[in-house]
């Protein structure tokens, strides 16, 4: 299925010559065409490009081991011819930053994009920010596709010079029904002089992906894409040539715009983390110095997840590394500003100044992606190494530049007479955190690949963990002997933590037996006791943004990474609500334990602490299983939990077919 030539029409407009030689010889800009127009053969070639594509998507995604299915959208795909030089009107969106869906919200489903390459060598790059370096750029010749969640992945197409693209074209991605030498001979197409085009055609081809127990609603959540997706593309083509018209134009500007907004926040912050942000800053009250204990120090948690689990992209670090740190370097400036506007202290400044100017400069030599873990996370060569003197190398004077200026810079807050009391909680708590970072850095300690890191690892130790939790009833107790738990240590933890729940006070100058002289009304009475809000931290927003904030970065499974954030959610909702006292919550947590371990003597099932914690498994192994057992222990029982109820509702389905 060879194409060389636009599937739209040419442009009959005679008035319009001028946009004409603009926009190319046939001054259609962007061209699209439903693949269920196509002939019989062409659909027939279509369909096996989309079961090498769904094949693709299974292997990659983990469906099988998450218990999903996939199903093709066919009514979305399209045969479609880009012309990224053309930036009128709606054809903009192409080259702006944007998300093509807008029901990234709807929790469990999947809606995938597979853009499979046609026509080549041509100029056009299609950018995804969010992945690792190698698979940032990718120019989608014959065979090369590129798959993205069509309501969650930002994207975008650029137009580069010839030669900067001819080496870009590989096999990397190519179809497993396509052979790979059509992607290098694309590339020797180049090499040997012919002109690239201007333009390439591909074909978009779409699948939603869901858990098998949601079969019922997976065809409306299909059926919600396709919908939009018409009518976006009636709006797209009645916006396409915006000074042709004024209603056009209007349209042209509105997606445009919209695009823009919408791009320019995932792409530089990231939506997830403007949810994340809103809840605690709520859940503190706006409190500078509270907001700045927790978002100050959360870059640092990622820091420390991604290094030890690495199941993210590096992409997505730096992204929501930066967002957060900025956040916090906004908010430190604001507060120690004032301070510094009242009282200034020229030694607090220098030393500041100094050791964030230190870090700045560590940073600017090092590059973003040595600093992001780009080697840990595999995001660049493991022999990349940078000499740098007197930062890096092995004469470097100065050891691990990047983080001893960042402790620098922070002491340098902390001597400042008025603000560095204010800020002394946050210091302690950042060095803390840095002196894991370094030592994770140091002695390079994270989750082995494969048997225990990434997402491999992650599905690894979780059917270790399921052989030990088959019976049904057993699965579903251990449910609700885990929440009895969870409610135990929130109930703790406000209580002794993020306690903002209303407090009797007295008013000042009063005490409990009046003024003096006794009796009587006026100021000498004792005065009515009236609740006033003790300082602290609404646990209910506090856990809904720090469970999303981990969730992301240590399990790699979304229907349960969901559901945790959930269930943590309602339940530190529930905990704030009843405010148990520590007693009571100390009863919940040995309840926990001790109905677990009823269960399985109950329903007859081994426990999973006792195959590795009988001392045929070595040491350090054992300790590691039983660390990543109860950290991952929650969503370990949704999973089953959810693995259980495939079987029962839905027999006669094979989890990840069609």
């Amino acid at each position: 299925m060879t194409h060389r030539r636009t599937p739209c029409p040419p442009n009959d407009d005679d008035d319009d010559d001028d946009d004409d030689a603009a926009n190319g010889s046939q001054g259609t800009g962007t061209c699209h065409q439903w693949t269920v127009d196509l002939s019989e053969q062409a659909r027939e070639t279509v369909n096996a490009i989309k079961t090498s594509l769904q094949d693709f998507i299974a292997t990659t995604e983990n469906v099988e081991a998450k218990r999903r299915m996939i199903s093709w959208n066919d009514g979305m795909d399209e045969l479609y011819l880009s012309a990224p030089k053309h930036q009128k009107g709606s054809d903009k969106v192409f080259v702006t930053p944007h998300i093509d869906g807008f029901v990234g919200w709807i929790p469990f489903m999947r809606a995938y994009r597979c853009v499979y390459g046609l026509t080549g060598p041509h100029d056009t790059v299609t950018i995804q920010p969010m992945r690792n370096p190698e698979e940032r750029e990718v120019t989608l010749g014959p065979g090369v596709f590129t798959c993205f969640d069509f309501n969650r992945e930002i994207h975008w197409i650029e137009n580069r010079m010839h030669h900067n693209n001819a080496s870009s074209i590989s096999a990397e991605h190519s179809s497993p029904s396509t052979p790979a030498s059509n992607s290098t001979a694309a590339a020797a197409d180049a090499e040997g002089g012919h002109a690239p085009m201007e333009e390439r055609m591909v074909l978009k081809l779409h699948f939603y992906e869901y858990p098998a127990v949601l079969h019922g609603l997976a065809p409306y959540f299909g059926a919600i894409n396709r919908n939009y997706n018409f009518a976006a593309r009636a709006a797209f083509l009645a916006s396409q040539f915006p000074d042709r018209s004024v209603i056009s134009k209007l349209i042209g500007s509105f997606i445009n715009g919209i695009t823009l907004l919408g791009g320019s926040v995932e792409v530089a912050y990231g939506i997830c983390n403007v949810g994340i942000v809103c809840a605690i800053t709520v859940a503190t009250k706006a409190h500078l110095q509270t907001i700045l204990l927790w978002l100050g120090s959360a870059h640092l948690v990622l820091y420390i997840l991604a290094f030890v689990f690495r199941q993210t992209t590096q992409g997505m670090l730096v992204r929501d590394a930066c967002a957060l740190k900025a956040t916090s370097g906004a908010i430190l400036a604001v507060t120690y500003g004032q301070h510094s506007w009242k009282t200034f202290s020229a030694r607090s400044f220098l030393v500041a100044a100094a050791g964030f100017g230190l870090s700045a400069w560590a940073f600017n030599v090092l590059g973003i992606d040595l600093t992001y873990f780009g080697r840990e996370l595999g995001a660049v060569p493991a022999d990349r190494e940078v000499y740098y003197w007197p930062l890096y190398g092995p004469d470097a004077l100065l050891p691990h530049p990047m983080i001893l200026g960042s402790v620098v810079g922070m002491l340098g807050l902390r001597l400042h007479p008025t603000f560095g009391p204010e800020f002394a909680r946050t210091f302690w708590v950042q060095c803390a955190l840095y002196a894991v970072v370094l030592a994770l850095e140091v002695t390079n300690l994270h989750l082995p690949e494969g048997s225990f890191g990434g997402a491999s690892g992650y599905f690894n130790v979780f059917e270790s963990f399921e052989a030990y939790h088959v019976v049904q009833g057993n699965v579903f107790a251990h449910l609700v002997t885990t929440g009895l738990g969870v409610l135990g240590l929130l109930g703790i933890i406000q209580n002794n933590c993020w306690n903002d729940s209303p407090a009797e006070a007295v008013a000042p100058g009063n005490s409990s037996g009046g003024g003096v002289g006794g009796g009587g009304g006026g100021d000498a009475t004792v005065q009515k006791a009236k609740k006033e809000p003790v300082l602290g931290s609404h646990l209910p927003l506090m856990t809904l943004g720090g469970t999303w904030l981990v969730s992301r970065y240590t399990v790699p499974d979304d229907d349960t990474a969901y559901t945790v954030v959930a269930l943590m959610a309602a339940s530190a909702q529930y905990v704030w609500m009843v405010k148990p006292n520590n007693w009571t919550c100390l009863l919940l947590l040995a309840l926990s334990v001790g109905l677990q371990e009823l269960a399985h003597y109950y329903f007859g099932e081994g426990t999973y602490m006792a195959s590795y914690a009988d001392g045929s498994v070595p040491f350090g192994e054992a300790m590691l299983t039983f660390a990543l057992h109860n950290i991952w222990l929650l969503p370990f029982e949704i999973r089953a939990a959810i693995n259980t109820m495939t079987r029962v509702l839905t027999p006669s389905m094979m989890p990840g077919t069609v």
